[in-house]
């Protein structure tokens, strides 16, 4: 009876150090999915502007800006995907779980974050794939490999599954506790 009595602090307390490692980790990753957004947006607006100006006030266009500015929105669009993940901002998760109540909501909440993570491994795994075939592959006018634009695939989706690893967990215990499993905004109100 003692022992089991013992034992049963140090198993929440792990779980409890799990989680808070990963909510840590996953304060980082939000943190650095904003840098690359702060640093890269206003980037191809700066590159972006110059190619205006070179094109029309001294009629000889830079032949890079364009490609560089594809690659630019390539990986906003995907640390802005994971950023809004994290942020509970996507409709199409917040439209199916708050059709449901109670219990049936909780499961739709897990289920819905299962099949993310599910997704997101697939997508991993294949931009993984991709990203590596293209190594030999170079861009036409800025001659760098081609796996670098592809690999904001396989990064930002790995911060997705974290993100979205965070949000199971969180649906788990509140299942086990009786509750109601909050929707996404929810989520990212109740991790700030």
């Amino acid at each position: 009876m003692i022992c089991c009595s013992i034992g049963k602090p140090q198993q929440i307390s792990a779980i409890s150090f799990k989680a808070l490692t990963m909510k840590k980790v996953n304060r980082f990753l939000l943190w650095l999915c904003k840098m690359i957004l702060i640093i890269m947006v206003p980037s191809m607006t700066i590159v972006v502007f110059a190619q205006v100006v070179m094109r029309y006030v001294f009629l000889a266009p830079l032949s890079w800006v364009e490609e560089m500015a594809k690659f630019f929105l390539v990986w906003i669009s995907c640390f802005g995907a994971a950023y809004g993940l994290n942020k509970g901002e996507h409709i199409s998760i917040l439209f199916i779980s708050s059709k449901f109540k109670g219990y049936t909501k909780s499961f739709v909440t897990f289920l819905i974050h299962v099949l993310l993570i599910a997704f997101f491994v697939v997508c991993v795994v294949e931009g993984i794939g991709l990203s590596l075939a293209q190594w030999n592959q170079r861009s036409p006018s800025l001659e760098i490999p081609m796996t670098l634009p592809y690999f904001c695939v396989p990064v930002s989706f790995s911060i997705m599954i974290m993100f979205s690893l965070e949000m199971l967990l969180q649906d788990v215990k509140t299942i086990f506790s009786g509750k109601s499993v909050p929707n996404s905004l929810e989520h990212s109100k109740l991790r700030d």
